[in-house]
């Protein structure tokens, strides 16, 4: 009897310490799925502080040209990650931004993390 109660404990503890290590490492990579949302936002602000007209409607992604963003053709790739920056346009002067980290998740599901922005532009009265 003491064996096998000693076997369930044994059991329990190493299945709880191989669920809170998936745990963790999905929390770690939801935390880098939102910092490259985040920086998603920023570059396409950078580009838009270099000229609004650069921010053309559609689907895009990010490559860092020495010290330049720019939009590229379909998404970006960042590792186990995949960005999908859309540009929509809100009014002639208003942009709104809306970028999407998708990734696969623990058990081979999809996870995603997003962001979004509206952009003026400040060149406009």
């Amino acid at each position: 009897m003491a064996l096998v109660l000693f076997g369930l404990t044994i059991s329990v503890v190493v299945g709880a310490l191989l669920y809170g290590s998936a745990s963790l490492r999905q929390a770690g990579l939801r935390a880098q799925a939102s910092f490259l949302a985040e920086q998603g936002l920023e570059a396409v602000r950078n580009i838009r502080d270099d000229s609004f007209a650069n921010l053309n409607d559609g689907g895009y992604g990010l490559t860092l040209d020495g010290s330049a963003w720019e939009l590229t053709s379909g998404p970006d790739e960042t590792g186990v990650f995949t960005r999908q920056i859309t540009i929509s346009s809100v009014s002639p002067t208003l942009k709104q931004i809306d970028v999407t980290v998708t990734w696969e998740g623990f058990s081979q599901s999809i996870s995603t993390s997003s962001a979004s922005s509206y952009l003026a532009d400040w060149g406009q009265p």
